[in-house]
């Protein structure tokens, strides 16, 4: 899921998943809706989080599917944990602080993007989450605000997919369920270097980005492609930061198609 946002961050329809045969495990990371909130958490101790949540399932190994702000956190549970992740995709992807320092992901970011890492390289990561964290969320974060702080920063074509606009609502709200910690501890990881070692990902990756997307624009998925050996970068055309939910059933069977004849 993105920021702010829950596992509820999906399709409010289920039965395109089971008409794919997927068995899709949503989840939230530390801090976000019914989860305890990690003040260190990171993306690679986060390959701990999701290691024990397949052992309880016993399951193997799992795709990731990322969405956002998501992608630098299944990106560090690839680089720890490779034997329990058979692919990566990311869509609209957020690239890390570290990629603002190549001049053409920091021209292609949008002014707010910018504006966030501008205020950690002058305070430091925590005091800027600390600052920006609680502009994310309407407060209080009940369903008719959190619809509507979404529809001021979200993707329009959302609405397109009949119940997104709830759906994405309520994982507004149940991002902060449990209060902000878990909200600014993700913002913290944003501003502040990743600590993980994108060129030793040994999994397959793609990364998938709308060509209209304001949020994560195609220059992230491309500096992503540049840092993982083997990765790809997907540009899909007509489509923005929603390209998740409004190219659902499309993603999730390109992610499952490797595996079809295994």
């Amino acid at each position: 899921h993105g920021t702010p946002d829950s596992r509820l961050a999906r399709h409010p329809d289920p039965a395109i998943v089971a008409s794919l045969g997927i068995h899709l495990v949503a989840i939230d990371r530390p801090g976000f809706g019914h989860t305890t909130a990690d003040p260190t958490a990171t993306p690679t101790s986060f390959a701990t989080d999701l290691t024990a949540l397949l052992d309880h399932l016993e399951v193997t190994s799992a795709h990731l599917l990322a969405w956002s702000a998501g992608t630098i956190w299944a990106l560090g549970v690839a680089a720890a944990a490779p034997e329990r992740v058979r692919s990566v995709t990311a869509v609209g992807g957020l690239a890390p602080f570290e990629a603002f320092a190549d001049p053409t992901v920091r021209e292609g970011a949008g002014d707010a993007r910018v504006g966030m890492i501008e205020t950690a390289e002058e305070l430091g990561a925590t005091i800027a989450a600390e600052m920006i964290a609680p502009l994310l969320v309407p407060d209080p974060a009940t369903p008719q605000a959190a619809l509507e702080h979404r529809n001021e920063v979200g993707d329009t074509a959302l609405s397109a997919v009949p119940g997104a606009d709830a759906q994405m609502a309520a994982a507004i709200c149940d991002a902060v369920r449990a209060g902000p910690a878990g909200l600014v501890r993700d913002v913290t990881v944003q501003l502040g270097p990743s600590g993980v070692d994108l060129g030793a990902i040994d999994v397959p990756v793609r990364f998938v980005t709308g060509v209209d997307d304001a949020v994560c624009p195609p220059a992230f998925a491309h500096w992503y492609a540049a840092q993982i050996p083997g990765a790809r970068a997907e540009i899909v055309s007509d489509a923005g930061h929603g390209l998740l939910l409004t190219h659902w059933r499309d993603l999730l069977t390109e992610v499952i198609r490797p595996t079809r004849n295994l």
